[in-house]
């Protein structure tokens, strides 16, 4: 990793470490954007069927999440597995039952997996996923943990704090379109940091006739096109490793930014 992104990362972990951290205690409840209708397909060229997808914080006093963490969706929430089969029908399914959740980037990015065992006895040649409205995660309890969730907590942060959270992280606007838009991008690229110059010079103008793209806002295709620039600019002066790498981290600035504003105006609750 260059100076440069280096410095871009830990500009971001700094932003992400702003709630208080605690040795084994239970990790942030996160809330997963919405899909808005639009299936985020998982691909399955690795040992298991994976894509990244947008997240955010809704307790600011809780350690934020270490990479790789385990979550579940809350009661109330749906996440949808869709499987196309051989024969050409299209199943939907209860997420939970079938998909791992784990953090990735703090608490601005999460990984839903399918494994490839399940795939096959799905009887499934693809895979996507359907985030619905208003679904939280909430971290899978570890025994021993010093401080674990309360109810109360729980009851707070997926109840009054997540109905608060859909103005700001899901409904059309900038943060919320820009973060479907760049998640997009993300999923479009190969996970490791493999992506070619062809790859990432047409990546844009192949994804303008996506929902997740054609539908949203103006200042959302914005905020993501500069985004998407600023990765293409860093790419071509050789300063971050790929792509991918760049506009995860720069998706985490933006959703880690807008967190912190989200916190300040939540204070009352």
């Amino acid at each position: 990793m260059s100076f440069r992104a280096a410095v871009l990362a830990a500009a971001v972990l700094a932003v992400i470490g702003l709630a208080a951290s605690s040795a084994d205690a239970a990790p942030q409840i996160l809330g997963l954007v919405a899909s808005n209708g639009v299936p985020t397909p998982l691909d399955c060229s690795g040992p298991a069927c994976t894509a990244h997808f947008s997240a955010f914080c809704l307790q600011q006093s809780r350690p934020s999440p270490s990479r790789g963490d385990s979550y579940v969706v809350a009661p109330g929430g749906r996440v949808t597995l869709l499987v196309a089969t051989k024969s050409g029908d299209t199943l939907r399914l209860p997420g939970d039952k079938y998909l791992e959740i784990r953090s990735q980037v703090g608490f601005t990015s999460v990984s839903i997996a399918l494994a490839k065992a399940t795939l096959a006895e799905l009887g499934a040649i693809s895979a996507a996923v359907e985030v619905g409205p208003s679904v939280s995660l909430l971290p899978v309890a570890v025994a021993g943990d010093p401080d674990p969730q309360s109810d109360d907590e729980v009851a707070l942060a997926t109840g009054a704090m997540r109905r608060a959270a859909t103005r700001t992280f899901e409904q059309p606007g900038m943060v919320g379109d820009a973060a479907r838009i760049t998640t997009l991008l993300i999923n479009a690229l190969p996970p490791t940091a493999t992506d070619t110059a062809e790859q990432r010079n047409g990546l844009w103008v192949a994804m303008l006739d996506n929902p997740a793209m054609a539908g949203a806002t103006a200042e959302g295709r914005a905020a993501a096109r500069d985004i998407y620039d600023a990765c293409a600019i860093s790419m071509n002066a050789y300063a971050t490793s790929s792509m991918r790498n760049c506009l995860e981290l720069r998706q985490a600035d933006l959703l880690a930014t807008t967190n912190r504003e989200f916190w300040k105006e939540s204070a009352g609750y």
